[in-house]
């Protein structure tokens, strides 16, 4: 009886401090706020979390509550009543683990289930892999969907169950379908807060906002692990091993498609561009159109916004992607209701956002793309991919050497760079808007490129032989095999080295 009555005691102390732990900040509504103090209290480590031309919502520490006296910030403290730790209809962690098991179960030629590590109290990060060869790496595009970094917006986890669902049901069945799974390696985590979607609440169980937290350019430029939220660890890791190209996260609170950049340099910047601009905003316009709701907002024109036009966010996954990742990320906003919208309503919630997340997939396929390969071995090369003009990078996958670079209709310059290689480039490229402009590069390494130059200088040479005398020191190492190489391409017969 004791014992049982410790393991309660126990169980009620760990439940207190667990509440203690979400109960860090405070949630206000901020009222005639000017944009420069906005930008002002994210710099300060206020979570800004709704901006409108009335209110601003915002989630503060006690301890900083004294920054609001000091603007002279007029605010109205939420009371935080008791919210129950579930919604309800929306499915448990549990069932949600157990539909996951179940796809790949029923259909387990065409996706594989990823337990990519283990949230703050234990909970599986489960990210479904779905592609017509799962279990092989090939040359495909990666896109990736994400939903519920914050734990009290459940409804895009229930849409990517949803169209997980489709994307399974339909292959072999709908065309377009079929050639997304066909073409694609599409990896879709329905849920990466599980700890936060159990207790219904925004933050992570150690406190953290996970959208806050990621490598930002202008107050964090260092993209490491390193004393961040456990969940974001996780999906970092993630994004080390592979080269996704496109994705989208998915929150509510808002109805609209959000669009780098989210924070700038200059903290009174009305809106921030990035290099590829154009293309974020036609790749936003076209999920919208296909919403009609989002589409018509009456707060943001067609359904889109630059992130920075809205308010600033330092530290969201949006930018990160972008930045450090090559990823071409939107934030998609799907419910202007933020807590847990009733279940009855996901439905039409569905209907509006179907068509839409199958088209920003699509996008992968648009653009330049091609193997990167080692020109002696023939092997994989881990090489960064831009635009002439365009300081934006994609990079190779390691394991395939692919690398898929999307662009709008147009001529490009292409720039390959990798560590021991020549710079490789190709120019006059001609995108159009139907499938990929495929550009294979075979990389030259740095040494065999010094053979080449010279050997190339010596080709017009009357005699048949000719001798060289390199001094090889340092990095510089010559092989006689890239000499032999470079001679099917020049008229020397015969070389010999000196060393």
């Amino acid at each position: 009886m004791k014992y049982n009555q410790f393991i309660i005691i126990v169980g009620i102390l760990l439940y207190a401090f667990l509440a203690e732990s979400q109960a860090i900040y405070k949630q206000l509504i901020i009222h005639d706020i000017e944009r420069e103090q906005i930008v002002k209290l994210s710099q300060l480590g206020v979570i800004i979390d709704f901006v409108d031309k009335d209110n601003t919502i915002a989630y503060i520490r006690p301890e900083d509550m004294h920054i609001l006296e000091k603007m002279t910030i007029n605010y109205t403290v939420i009371p935080q009543h008791h919210r129950q730790r579930q919604p309800d209809g929306y499915p448990t962690f549990d069932q949600i683990s157990k539909i996951m098991q179940s796809f790949e179960q029923h259909y387990p030629h065409i996706c594989h289930l990823h337990d990519i590590g283990k949230s703050y109290e234990g909970r599986s990060l489960l990210f479904m892999k779905i592609s017509d060869h799962v279990m092989i790496e090939e040359d495909e595009p990666e896109v990736k969907y994400i939903s519920s970094m914050h734990g009290d917006e459940p409804i895009g986890t229930i849409l990517c169950l949803n169209l997980i669902d489709h994307l399974l049901s339909n292959y072999d069945k709908d065309a377009e379908i079929t050639e997304l799974v066909n073409e694609l390696e599409i990896w879709i985590m329905p849920l990466m807060n599980p700890d936060g979607y159990v207790h219904n609440k925004r933050f992570n169980m150690q406190g953290f906002d996970l959208n806050r937290n990621f490598p930002d350019r202008v107050v964090d430029n260092q993209n490491t692990t390193t004393g961040r939220a456990i969940e974001i660890q996780h999906v970092m890791n993630w994004a080390f091993k592979h080269s996704s190209v496109l994705s989208a996260n998915f929150h509510s609170g808002e109805l609209v498609v959000n669009y780098p950049y989210d924070s700038d340099f200059d903290s009174h910047a009305s809106y921030s561009a990035t290099p590829d601009d154009k293309l974020f905003r036609e790749m936003a316009l076209s999920y919208a159109q296909l919403n009609s709701p989002m589409y018509n907002s009456p707060h943001f024109p067609f359904g889109i916004t630059n992130g920075v036009d809205w308010y600033f966010v330092y530290g969201g996954m949006q930018d990160w992607n972008y930045v450090w990742m090559g990823c071409m990320e939107l934030t998609i906003e799907l419910y202007s209701a933020k807590d847990g919208p009733s279940y009855s309503i996901v439905p039409d919630v569905w209907n509006d956002n179907r068509d839409a997340m199958i088209r920003h997939i699509s996008w992968s396929l648009a653009g330049i793309r091609g193997l990167i390969t080692d020109v002696l071995t023939g092997e994989p090369v881990f090489a960064s991919v831009k635009v002439k003009g365009n300081d934006f990078c994609v990079y190779t996958d390691p394991d395939v050497g692919d690398y898929h670079r999307i662009l709008l209709p147009g001529f490009y310059d292409l720039i390959f760079s990798a560590k021991g290689y020549a710079t490789m480039h190709r120019q006059n490229i001609a995108v159009t808007d139907s499938d990929a402009k495929r550009v294979d590069i075979q990389m030259i390494p740095i040494s065999l490129q010094m053979v080449l130059e010279i050997l190339q200088g010596l080709s017009n040479c009357s005699t048949s032989n000719s001798i060289l005398r390199f001094d090889v020191t340092g990095d510089d190492q010559l092989d006689l095999r890239d000499v032999l190489y470079v001679m099917h391409f020049i008229s020397l017969e015969s070389v010999t080295i000196i060393d």
